[in-house]
């Protein structure tokens, strides 16, 4: 694709001509790393920063192991990152750092020129402390700027839970005076629109929290749905907060344009071919499950082997399914089906910590759904065009 900028904007490390290349002996020396660096606790330090994503935090990570690092030579170096790497994909339920790293992992590949390795390694932290401090949040920048010649005076916006740069866009909007009004999802169960509504009310931006279920209600008084991802996958499609799938739908059957906002250093290479077919690790589903609410596999919304209180009650005795009155007692028992709320809505019955638990918490948007992907590449691209750039820069 002619005229779309790299998303590789980590600069291979240039090669001196005449000079030898990098050893390529025994990795013994990188086993040190394993005992003295923890890569998991390092993302989850960089993480803490509210502005860091995570992709830019699995990098961060990743350079603080270089940094660590005790490896002479490129492969034992290449062995260490290999082994944070796998840590960090198989730990985090977060599909953005498996973006990241397969993003470092590509640089390293294309950075390994002809320096000495001492100076090859201070390059490589050099570069990758200079991307994650100074070319990433460039990225959120370049697609505000594009973004917000979509929103016109006196629009009205539907967003769904929580993305910086959808609310930097807002805001940059908000700046040049354009009459901005927006609704923005609860977005069950971590109530992520809560915090996006914080953030536009305090900058003086009308918003309006909308029950996920209500959604299809309010569409016909939007002008265009906005949200931000997680990851871009190869499809063109998108992953993004659970139930931005659905936000699509409506938007498709009610002819709204869809815009999805995406730094580019979230471009995944994996193809999924249905909502199950993510690469999440298994433990981000199986967490907090109670022993009797053990799943067959770990697929969200899979049904349980064991049914808990499968036996109908006896005559007279509470069921846990019927509309509690004030003469039947209020089990807080994580074994029941619906915990009720006290106080004046004590007839109100919400989902157990273990029924959240077994529900997805990224959803993959279709292709056909979304109008544009905006980026920091450039001009607005279609998914097509995003696909075939995608493909074409992992095949390379």
């Amino acid at each position: 694709m002619a005229g779309v900028a790299s998303p590789l904007s980590l600069s291979p490390v240039p090669s001196a001509r005449g000079a030898p290349r990098p050893s390529a002996q025994s990795h013994a020396s990188g086993s040190q790393t394993g005992k003295n660096f923890d890569v998991i606790h390092s993302y989850k330090r960089a993480i803490e920063d509210d502005k860091v994503p995570h992709p830019i935090a699995a990098i961060l990570a990743l350079v603080e192991l270089i940094e660590a690092s005790t490896a002479s030579t490129v492969t034992g170096l290449a062995s260490e990152l290999t082994i944070g790497r796998q840590a960090l994909i198989n730990t985090q339920p977060s599909l953005g750092v498996r973006a990241g790293c397969q993003l470092w992992e590509r640089f390293f590949a294309l950075s390994m020129g002809g320096e000495d390795f001492p100076s090859y390694k201070r390059s490589l932290i050099s570069q990758g402390r200079s991307f994650c401090a100074i070319t990433a949040p460039q990225c959120r920048e370049k697609i505000a700027d594009l973004a917000v010649g979509f929103l016109r005076d006196d629009c009205v916006i539907l967003t769904h839970s929580y993305s910086r740069t959808v609310i930097q866009t807002i805001l940059r909007a908000h700046k040049q005076h354009k009459r901005i009004k927006v609704y923005v999802t609860e977005a069950r169960p971590a109530c992520l629109g809560m915090r996006t509504h914080q953030v536009l009310t305090a900058n003086g931006i009308p918003c309006t929290v909308v029950l996920d279920s209500a959604v299809a209600y309010v569409m016909e008084r939007v002008d265009m749905v906005l949200v931000g991802s997680e990851a871009v996958v190869e499809s063109g499609g998108l992953v993004s907060s659970v139930g931005t799938y659905q936000v699509a739908l409506v938007a498709k059957a009610m002819q709204k344009p869809f815009y999805a906002l995406a730094e580019s250093y979230k471009f995944l290479r994996h193809y999924p071919l249905s909502q199950t077919d993510l690469p999440i690790p298994s433990t981000s589903t199986t967490t907090s499950i109670s022993p009797n609410e053990k799943h067959t596999s770990n697929i969200p919304l899979e049904f349980p082997t064991l049914i808990p209180n499968s036996h109908p009650p006896a005559i007279g005795a509470h069921n846990p399914l019927s509309r509690p009155t004030s003469a039947t007692p209020q089990s807080r028992s994580p074994v029941v089906p619906g915990t009720p709320t006290e106080g004046s809505g004590a007839n109100r019955v919400e989902m157990t910590k273990e029924m959240e638990s077994i529900n997805p918490m990224v959803d993959v948007t279709t292709p056909d759904l979304i109008d544009f992907i905006i980026t920091d590449l450039g001009a607005p691209l279609s998914p097509t065009s995003v696909s075939q750039y995608l493909v074409a820069q992992f095949s390379s």
